[in-house]
């Protein structure tokens, strides 16, 4: 989905990509070990742990997320999270991926407490489908504002999700203004999830309307699927197509299918299978990313054969339905599987993790991370690739899949305990309502030992951007999804 570009040092990870411009595109744990933690005095405590050692660093991990959600409003007021603490620059930015994930998490045990909480990002979801200060198609927009913010330089400013007008605060000013396919099918899986544990129909309303809008963009290139969505302008289409776009838009149709009992999603569902299927590297057994055309000159027939990443593969077990992408979990254990702890590393003394790296190139490359002037670490470990892949894991159900899964699970308890102390979220001191802005970010301290970093140690993709260690609603997500065996996708 998404390039990096710097705003003082700003890093924009790949879930961006679409709204810029192209040419901007401990000790290790043993395997199956679980760190012992003491048991969650919550109610709400999970009954579909993998392990019933993470019941503490579940508990943990959802606490971070009631208290991202509640950092700049409280009660029953619709609201979404900040993607990233205040620290990481991106200010009160709240990517609609990661509020789709969290709308999820809150799901994989849907307590009274977790659904009522998924319900306030449901609702912010169609809120902003509704007041859009362009479009009425359904779309949403990349990123929103979370809480106060003033952009750089003292440019536009934010007073939070809804603008000063009542329309809908995407960040135009990052560039965050297109809609991906992928983030698009994302919030619509979100509403659909919604629709099943509430019955409310109009999260079904949504779901349908952000399903009908990717609908629209279906490629005319030889490889078929749907294309890449519409750039920073809302209007302009990206030529380019994605595996990891069209295994989410599969997934989406598929379960529109079921809940509306149109049949004509099941032929949308084709369509994007046809894609992925075309993405096939039979001899290697892995799946290409997606085809070329985000650069002028670039042919959108042609397969993007540059650089393989881990999301396509075990996205394509979770939401395909399809044996034949097992054998992707295979390639991804064996080619990028990393431990981080040592050279460049960025961990305290004395901790390593392990786990996978976001793609094939990010263990390749040399040089500063995009936006940021740290190096590359070829060994950093993406905190949510290991989400993903453990999930996948678990779903496959292979001769020591569930250890494997287990150890992922594992590595990522001791990011959560030991990377990422002492950053914040929230308001600030400053007297204009507590608004982030250049230089001025400390909020209120995050709960200890309770939200995962992105990264390990910080590195390059090899997509034009990066991944840094700051906690992240996304990585957090996809933890708490996969310490309970829940496939969002289904």
């Amino acid at each position: 989905m998404p390039a990096t570009f710097s705003v003082t040092s700003v890093p924009v990870s790949r879930r961006r990509l679409l709204a810029l411009p192209a040419a901007a595109a401990a000790a290790t744990v043993a395997a199956g070990a679980l760190p012992a933690d003491p048991a969650s005095a919550s109610s709400d405590r999970p009954r579909h742990l993998v392990d019933p050692s993470l019941s503490g660093p579940v508990a943990r991990a959802y606490r971070y997320l009631d208290v991202v959600q509640d950092a700049y409003a409280k009660g029953a007021e619709p609201r979404l999270l900040q993607s990233y603490n205040n620290e990481s620059g991106l200010m009160t930015a709240a990517f609609v991926y990661d509020n789709a994930l969290a709308t999820l998490a809150y799901l994989a045990n849907p307590s009274v407490a977790n659904v009522r909480r998924a319900r306030l990002i449901g609702d912010a979801f169609l809120w902003a489908q509704a007041n859009d200060e362009a479009f009425t198609d359904g779309r949403v927009r990349q990123a929103y504002a979370a809480g106060p913010m003033q952009f750089y330089g003292g440019g536009a400013y934010f007073p939070g999700l809804k603008r000063e007008d009542g329309k809908a605060a995407f960040l135009w000013p990052y560039g965050f203004g297109g809609s991906s396919v992928g983030d698009m099918a994302w919030t619509g899986l979100a509403l659909a999830q919604l629709y099943v544990d509430t019955r409310i129909k109009k999260y079904l309303d949504g779901a349908v309307a952000l399903g009908l809008w990717i609908t629209e963009r279906e490629s005319g290139y030889v490889n078929g699927g749907f294309h890449g969505g519409v750039q920073a302008d809302g209007v302009t289409p990206q030529a380019w197509c994605s595996t990891e776009h069209n295994i989410d838009a599969h997934a989406l149709f598929t379960l529109l299918a079921k809940l509306t009992r149109d049949r004509r999603w099941i032929h949308r569902a084709t369509v994007a299978a046809g894609f992925v299927r075309n993405m096939w590297n039979p001899a290697e057994r892995f799946l290409w990313t997606g085809t070329l055309g985000g650069n002028p000159g670039e042919d959108p027939n042609i397969i993007n054969t540059g650089n393989i990443p881990e999301d396509v593969q075990t996205w394509a077990v979770l939401g395909m339905g399809d044996k034949r992408y097992d054998a992707t979990l295979d390639w991804v254990t064996g080619n990028l599987w990393n431990t981080d702890g040592g050279g460049q590393t960025q961990l305290p003394a004395g901790v390593r993790i392990s786990g996978v790296t976001f793609s094939s190139q990010a263990k390749a490359l040399t040089g500063p991370v995009p936006g940021s002037d740290l190096p590359n670490h070829r060994s950093a470990v993406w905190l949510e690739g290991n989400g993903h892949t453990a999930l996948a894991l678990l779903t496959r159900k292979g001769t020591g899949d569930r250890g494997t899964a287990k150890r992922l699970l594992a590595e990522t308890v001791v990011a959560q305990r030991k990377v990422g102390a002492g950053q914040t979220v929230g308001r600030t001191t400053d007297p204009q309502d507590g608004k982030l802005s250049e230089g001025n970010w400390a909020g209120t301290a995050l709960p200890d030992k309770s939200g995962i970093v992105a990264a390990s140690s910080a590195f390059d993709t090899g997509f034009a951007f990066g991944y840094f260690q700051r906690q992240h609603v996304g990585a957090t997500s996809w933890f708490l999804m996969a310490a309970q065996n829940f496939n969002p996708y289904t």
